[in-house]
């Protein structure tokens, strides 16, 4: 028990805060280790995967309390239960690799449309392998690492040598091409009135900020200035004063404006992407289509009401069901909103059908947490998976300009008014992985289950 929680130690600070990538490496070797040998196999991969998701997750629990947060790493950890299944089946660490990618691709789309927040590649923003997710995605960077994984559970020098070679190999894999033109734009980091889940309670205070700091940092020209998920929680439809405040911001401004918005729709609310042209007239919004299950709707509402009273307060949104990309300039520009940007499909199609993107979310409701360095990361990988500059928008922080091969070029401290000047480049290059899409996933998985066959007929283990 003891080494199967130094496991999960270990590479869940692989994850910021500490964010050390071969700490994964050196978790999952222990784990596969672990798992080859022990009697209890199921009930220690169960206990890894609690520990593991409880430690990343943290966050999850600040403002809504120990339960939520505990029920969340459980549910998440149920995952890992067929891998110790094979181990106890088949004591094969390539079978138990297969099973751990499969179960992570499982997760990332069910239940409720997925939650890969704790995908392995997710922390490996870092790791001299990272290219590789532009040419077989995500769930590549995630193999590449339980790669070496298993072949640090038998140190021998045929393993040492394998590790080299494939280190090299990785090193000679190319960048994403640099593409031509840019758009000049600022981000506007507005802050909040007070944080938590009560921070938009005072939607108007939230919208005066972004204004007020917007007129404040805005002293040369724009392509267009970008504000974050919710900075306008009051839909300027249903408020004529706010919709003059847009329209005079503008004029001023002389660049239109794309904002979070929440707008109204029958009755329910919907999370939007709105860009506002130089006259404060609407000119294009996205709905997001990928909806934060217990944040935005919430499932199972009868027992999520009766685990926490916070349940009762979340109103269900209206998911969208358009893909929608912003014209900046004449360069089609497309919103990732918050949590679209784990789901794989979303963030691949707002990708091939743009130049750039931007993405626009909210932290306040987990300021001082490491959330939001573990999205600025997840944000990283996504740009260098399809080669697209982004602009990541928060309304507190950690906002960041990051280039098409995941480098942050510049960022803002958290929890602070700021802003930030961003040429965005821009790019047409299509990556492997974005011209493979799901493809990518099944040769990921066949891959590995055929090194996995060909070791078990052989009699090895590792």
């Amino acid at each position: 028990m003891v080494v199967i929680v130094l496991a999960a130690f270990l590479a869940s600070a692989a994850f910021a805060p500490i964010g050390i990538w071969y700490f994964a490496v050196l978790g999952y070797a222990l784990l596969l280790r672990k798992l080859s040998s022990t009697i209890k196999p199921i009930w220690l991969s169960l206990l890894f995967g609690l520990v593991y998701n409880a430690i990343v997750l943290n966050w999850s629990g600040k403002f809504v309390g120990v339960l939520p947060w505990l029920l969340l790493s459980l549910l998440q950890s149920l995952f890992y239960l067929p891998v110790g299944i094979v181990a106890k089946r088949l004591r094969n660490i390539w079978w138990m690799a297969f099973t751990l990618l499969a179960m992570e691709l499982l997760r990332a789309n069910f239940p409720f449309g997925g939650f890969g927040w704790t995908r392995i590649a997710f922390s490996q923003v870092q790791s001299p392998a990272v290219k590789v997710v532009s040419f077989g995605g995500v769930l590549a960077l995630s193999a590449i690492t339980l790669v070496f994984a298993a072949l640090l559970t038998r140190i021998s020098i045929a393993n040492l040598l394998r590790v080299t070679l494939i280190s090299i190999a990785l090193l000679f894999l190319p960048l994403n091409p640099q593409g031509s033109g840019s758009l000049k734009l600022l981000a506007i980091q507005g802050n909040t009135p007070s944080i938590g889940l009560d921070f938009n309670s005072r939607a108007k205070a939230v919208f005066d900020l972004h204004r007020d700091a917007t007129y404040r940092f805005a002293k040369a020209k724009y392509d267009a200035i970008i504000w974050p998920e919710n900075a306008i929680d009051i839909d300027p439809g249903a408020y004529p004063e706010v919709a003059q405040d847009i329209a005079n911001l503008n004029f001023k401004t002389q660049a239109p404006l794309i904002a979070g918005v929440v707008l109204q729709h029958n009755g329910s609310p919907e999370n939007a992407s709105v860009m506002y042209d130089k006259n404060g007239d609407v000119e294009s919004t996205y709905i997001k289509r990928g909806l934060t299950p217990f944040g935005e709707y919430m499932p199972l509402r009868g027992l999520a009401e009766f685990i926490s009273p916070y349940a009762k307060s979340v109103t269900d949104f209206n998911a969208g069901k358009l893909l929608q990309v912003h014209k900046i300039a004449a360069n089609p520009i497309g919103p990732v909103i918050c949590y679209e940007i784990i789901n794989d499909r979303l963030v691949r199609e707002m990708a091939a059908n743009s130049n750039g993107l931007i993405v626009q979310t909210n932290s306040a409701t987990f300021a001082g947490t490491s959330e939001s360095r573990q999205q600025l990361a997840i944000t990283r990988i996504r740009a260098i998976e399809n080669s697209r500059s982004i602009l990541s928008v928060s309304t507190i922080g950690i906002s960041a300009l990051i280039d098409n091969n995941g480098r942050v070029v510049s960022q803002t401290k958290e929890d602070m008014q700021a802003y930030l000047k961003a040429d965005l480049q821009l790019n047409t290059y299509s990556t492997w992985a974005s011209r493979l899409g799901y493809f990518a996933d099944i040769f990921v998985l066949g891959f590995i289950a055929l090194l996995a066959f060909r070791r078990s007929r052989n009699g090895q283990n590792v």
